[in-house]
């Protein structure tokens, strides 16, 4: 931009304000605070940006001049989701999401936000019965986010440090796990049948042994082919691992769900579940497991559940398992059971 632009939606871009900022703070220029930056690292030429526009009719009809170069998938089938789809998405979802409740619900306590607590539990429970599943935690960043989770969790219950990643994982899953997880856990791979697609069993069941704490598929996997989920169960539970498994929820209306065919720990995104695409997401990543005690510890983010109160048939909702994360200092409650019990 040119340093004389009065820009409408820059703030202090007024030249005379510019100045006098300037002054306050005892610089000559704004290049005085980049000062610390080595030169090589900045650029040496002023960016080839075109001019500033300047009016907000000129802006609108510049940006619409761009959106109508774009071919919407509204129009056209795609398939560069790998992890996005478009797919229908119910006018109630986006009523719920657009109310003010949800849009600027963001923490609260379980004294003034039963609302909240409320949602995310029958979120959990109607994810759990999709999933035949007994306990799943809140949403993660994305799918990507909740298979890194999954690893880490299964490492932490078997005591074990490595995980087994199948090569026909999304290749952008496979590198968000090993980021997230490489400071703890060693990750190696195992290989595909390039004729098929799916999972090679004799190059899996070469890998597994006594350190190795989990097994990541997807099922369905990146290729769109159906894994044999039983088969894989057995063989990982042989050598006492975890199977990890990332599902699309949407295919569970005809495929059989992961946790009834032995997987540990389920995992993938919701975004298939009324998310718009969003240019890229729209994402949310769920967690589930059976419930064990053991395995229930290792969720770090944080569970709901259903509690009755002092008035018969009336319920409450809150954390499980509170002591399991980095709220638990300072608490004004505490967890009982399977359910919330205030402290007073």
């Amino acid at each position: 931009m040119h340093p004389k632009t009065v820009h409408p939606y820059i703030p202090n871009s007024v030249p005379q304000v510019k100045a006098g900022m300037l002054a306050a703070t005892g610089a000559r220029s704004i290049d005085d605070f980049y000062a610390d930056i080595p030169a090589a690292l900045r650029a040496p030429r002023a960016m080839n940006l075109p001019a500033p526009l300047l009016s907000d009719a000129r802006l609108k009809r510049h940006v619409q001049g761009l959106l109508a170069c774009n071919r919407p998938c509204s129009e056209v089938l795609s398939f560069l989701g790998d992890g996005c789809y478009q797919h229908h998405v119910p006018a109630i979802c986006d009523e719920i999401n657009g109310r003010s409740e949800f849009l600027t619900a963001y923490a609260g306590e379980p004294y003034e936000d039963h609302g909240r607590f409320q949602a995310l539990w029958e979120y959990c429970s109607m994810m759990g019965e999709l999933l035949h599943l007994d306990v799943v935690g809140i949403p993660t960043y994305d799918g990507l986010q909740a298979a890194a989770t999954a690893c880490c969790m299964a490492a932490r219950y078997t005591g074990r440090q490595r995980v087994l990643l199948a090569d026909n994982l999304s290749p952008d899953k496979r590198s968000h796990i090993r980021t997230y997880g490489r400071s703890t856990i060693v990750f190696d791979s195992f290989a595909f049948d390039a004729a098929t697609g799916s999972i090679d069993q004799s190059a899996l069941a070469a890998q597994l042994g006594p350190d190795v704490a989990a097994v990541c598929i997807d099922n369905p996997n990146y290729f769109g082919a159906i894994e044999d989920g039983p088969a894989l169960a057995r063989l990982v539970h042989a050598s006492g691992a975890l199977l990890v498994v990332g599902v699309d929820p949407g295919c569970l209306g005809v495929l059989t769900a992961p946790g009834d065919y032995g997987a540990d720990i389920v995992c993938g995104d919701i975004q298939t579940l009324g998310m718009h695409m969003n240019y890229g997401g729209g994402h949310g990543g769920f967690i589930a497991t059976r419930d064990e005690p053991a395995l229930v510890m290792q969720y770090p983010s944080r569970l709901f559940g259903i509690a009755p109160t002092e008035v018969p048939g009336q319920y409450g909702f809150g954390d499980v398992a509170y002591q399991r994360t980095s709220f638990v200092t300072g608490s004004a409650y505490v967890v009982d059971g399977g359910g919330l019990a205030g402290s007073g």
